[in-house]
């Protein structure tokens, strides 16, 4: 691998297991507004910063339609269920990982589309090490994935050349932000196709996945964060 000097988390499905608890909060919130939802909406939707989150569920179900009001309503879920349980729960091997990266002289970054109090929230609930050299939130960037910014001001904010650095995403739109920059990435995605659809009467407006050509690839493509720590083992 290029000589790897600094390695860049996003934190929402790829640190913790918070695509589940998503899902959960969008089929109990879709039912009250009576939209049409299964996991690829997930999939489309995650990794986008708030107002891409917004713009994005009026493209997939219109623009006359109370996306927004939903969205509200699933913030105040999401928020209710995790400052109720207090869990997000760590991704196998993320413990490991860090430690290594750490004992090898990486540097960390993390760089997620929540906003700082979350990852806050998230960091301190699941007692993560104080290992990051840096963390930049969704809110202290102009422009959300698939946009470059938010993996580039974690390169200039450390001193470290983009060729010289790595992003582990579980997003596609994560793995577009990290080609634009010229990133090398880790897609370490999530599989929530087990989880049930939702009937409603507003339904989408296009097919999901959107089938066209992609454009954006990961460098690498694991299972879990263990595998990333095995491979960067060998590559040491």
């Amino acid at each position: 691998m290029h000589e790897l000097k600094l390695v860049i988390f996003d934190m929402d499905g790829l640190m913790f297991d918070t695509g589940r608890l998503a899902y959960r909060v969008y089929s109990k919130t879709a039912q009250k507004f009576d939209f049409e939802l299964h996991p690829n909406v997930y999939y489309h939707l995650t990794g986008r910063n708030e107002a891409g989150f917004r713009e994005t569920l009026k493209e997939l179900y219109g623009h006359d339609l109370p996306t927004d009001t939903w969205r509200d309503f699933m913030t105040a879920t999401k928020k209710e269920i995790i400052y109720s349980e207090r869990r997000v729960y760590k991704k196998k091997g993320l413990l490991e990982l860090l430690a290594f990266l750490k004992e090898n002289g990486y540097l960390i970054a993390l760089a997620s589309s929540s906003k700082r109090e979350i990852i806050s929230f998230y960091l301190e609930i699941e007692e993560i090490p104080d290992c990051f050299d840096v963390i930049i939130a969704g809110d202290e960037v102009t422009q959300g994935k698939p946009h470059p910014e938010i993996f580039l001001k974690a390169c200039e904010k450390l001193n470290i050349k983009p060729s010289k650095a790595l992003v582990l995403e579980d997003s596609l739109a994560g793995i577009e932000a990290a080609n634009r920059a010229v990133i090398p990435s880790f897609l370490i995605e999530d599989d929530l196709t087990d989880l049930p659809p939702i009937a409603g009467k507003y339904p989408l407006k296009m097919t999901l996945p959107v089938k066209k050509e992609k454009e954006f690839f990961p460098t690498q493509q694991f299972n879990d964060l263990l595998e990333v720590r095995d491979y960067l083992k060998k590559e040491n």
